[in-house]
Formats: C-alpha cells, sequence, structure tokens
C-alpha cells in the first residue's frame, strides 16, 4: 500500500496494513529467537508471520513489500530451527552409539539430575530414536 499521500484509508485497507506490519514483527522477532529459544518460539512465530503476511494481502494477488519480506523471514526462521533440530538429533544419535560419548552423557545426567542414562532411556522409548 502506499502511504506517501495523505489520503485518508479506507478500513480494509488500514486492517492490511496492520496485518503486514503485524506479520513483519513476527517475522523479524522469529530471526533472533532462533539463537535466543531455539526450536519452538521462532517455529510458532515464523510460521504466523506466514500466516499474517498471506492474510494481509486481503483479495489482491501480490504481497506488499513489507508483506513479501515478513513471509520470507519467517520462512528463513523456519528453515533454520529444522536445520538445527537435524543436526542436534544427528549429533545425540552419534554420541548414543559412541560408548565413550554414551558414558560422558549418562554421567552429565547424573550430576545434573541424578539420574543415569540407562535409568532415562526406558521413559523416552515412544522416540524411535532412543530405541
Amino acid at each position: 500500500m502506499n502511504l506517501q499521500n495523505n489520503e485518508s484509508l479506507s478500513w480494509e485497507q488500514y486492517y492490511m496494513l496492520r496485518l503486514e506490519k503485524f506479520a513483519f514483527f513476527l517475522g523479524a522477532a522469529a530471526i533472533p529467537c532462533t539463537f535466543i529459544t531455539p526450536i519452538a518460539v521462532p517455529s510458532i512465530l515464523g510460521s504466523m508471520a506466514i500466516m499474517f503476511a498471506v492474510l494481509s494481502k486481503g483479495g489482491s494477488l501480490h504481497f506488499s513489500r513489507r508483506g513479501r519480506t515478513a513471509a520470507i523471514l519467517g520462512a528463513v526462521a523456519i528453515i533454520v530451527n529444522v536445520v538445527y533440530l537435524g543436526i542436534v538429533l544427528s549429533t545425540l544419535k552419534g554420541m548414543l552409539a559412541d560408548p565413550a560419548g554414551r558414558q560422558q552423557l549418562s554421567d552429565m545426567l547424573y550430576h545434573q539430575y541424578g539420574m543415569t542414562l540407562d535409568e532415562l532411556l526406558p521413559q523416552l522409548s515412544v522416540i524411535p530414536l532412543f530405541q
């Protein structure tokens, strides 16, 4: 939407402008959250940014510049989180396969929580990675 002129906005244009501003805010907030609170928060914020960017189009066939940027930021946050989760799970699987890494993880768990890895794994048997 072009806001260079001082013309009044209809309620629909005002609503779409507010949606694209909110979508941009969510997309911009999702990127730093990938490094602060990974996995859950950026995935939620990123998907909400994409959703609100799509809603901000209204009846138009094209995104505005801010709406397109919000959708891109949300998608980048989701992609970074999926890659991060894949790296974490592959590292954990490799650590569980190595006897020295498994013992180190068991020692850390015992010092931190008072449980060894062998006591914890039967509770996680529903997750295919740990079977």
